[in-house]
């Protein structure tokens, strides 16, 4: 049987009053003498006390939780954003609930329901949902809400890059070594990131195949056994997309250029020439948990957060090798 406060109480023949107030810490535990504090806390260490969170969270209203519900966590760019988020959190007293939606609109609102039910204090959400009315369907109406990577109108606080910003420095990159036409593989059309980030690319780039699937390794390597052609760059619509293609790029004696959108891990080691429009992860997570704490301590926005971050092109040696003489310095 967990040790409750009366039987630290009875050990140390304080009253329970005395072993809460204690065990809270805080200012209030300042005015018990140092003796019976210091008596109180050894023995319910040596107890192995621990506190009722769930009991806690019933008088305070708070659960010191926050939900972090992506859209694929099997993404390493998901992955290391729900990493550097749980980090900052933890450096606020806030625990993380991790949920992933897989990119199944079903999914997603079931989670979203099961957040709601646990009693967290707020919610960062990578959403499919398009609406607001959807999106909140489940969701208490004044959870502390952030938005990351996907805005939804009428939603106050979102993390993004500019879609457009960051496919037009992907493009000029490869116009600028002398793309002209180009295969796209890109995820589902209903996921409003894969959507922008294609049509942004067709109205660059004349596209001479087109094959669009799960935001997964896999549609990428079914991208290639289906292309027919041979255009003078592959643009992916993710770093998943890209994983696949370049798995199996050896279909090409010479490939093409391989151009992402977020970095592929390990490209710097690839012989294939790669080109990544790649969003800034550290800051996208730092300004997403300024946001929420923001809200968490009260101080609402009355006309919305709408923060964008700053984007860069990165390449791989192969790619500089090969167009040394036309990438700018």
């Amino acid at each position: 049987m967990r040790p409750t406060l009366q039987d630290i109480a009875s050990a140390t023949n304080t009253s329970v009053s005395t072993v809460s107030r204690v065990l809270s810490g805080g200012t209030v535990a300042q005015r018990i003498s140092l003796a019976t504090r210091q008596k109180i806390l050894q023995v319910a260490k040596k107890m192995g006390y621990q506190p009722n969170l769930i009991a806690r969270s019933l008088r305070t209203r708070r659960t010191d939780t926050v939900g972090l519900l992506v859209s694929d966590i099997a993404n390493p760019w998901f992955g290391q954003m729900a990493s550097r988020i749980e980090q900052a959190l933890h450096r606020h007293g806030y625990s993380l609930i991790l949920c992933n939606s897989g990119e199944d609109e079903k999914v997603e609102s079931q989670y979203l329901q099961l957040l709601a039910q646990r009693g967290i204090d707020g919610l960062i959400v990578v959403p499919l949902a398009r609406t607001r009315e959807a999106l909140m369907e489940h969701l208490p109406e004044n959870l502390p809400l952030v938005l990351l990577d996907r805005p939804i109108p009428g939603i106050a606080h979102s993390i993004a890059s500019d879609q457009r910003q960051l496919a037009g420095q992907l493009c000029d990159t490869l116009w600028q070594v002398g793309v002209r036409q180009v295969a796209l593989v890109c995820g589902p059309h209903h996921i409003v990131t894969h959507q922008t980030r294609a049509s942004l690319v067709a109205e660059r780039f004349k596209v001479i195949f087109r094959y669009e699937g799960p935001a997964q390794i896999e549609t990428g390597r079914q991208a290639m056994v289906q292309l027919n052609c041979r255009p003078q760059a592959i643009i992916c619509t993710n770093n998943f997309l890209g994983q696949g293609v370049i798995d199996a790029i050896d279909r090409f004696d010479k490939p093409p250029i391989i151009g992402c959108f977020d970095e592929i891990p390990l490209m710097h080691l690839m012989t294939v020439p790669v080109v990544c429009s790649n969003q800034d992860i550290p800051l996208m997570a730092e300004v997403c948990v300024d946001q929420l704490l923001m809200q968490l301590r009260g101080k609402q926005a009355t006309s919305g957060v709408h923060t964008t971050v700053p984007i860069r092109v990165i390449t791989n040696r192969a790619f500089r090798e090969q167009f040394a003489s036309t990438v700018e310095k």
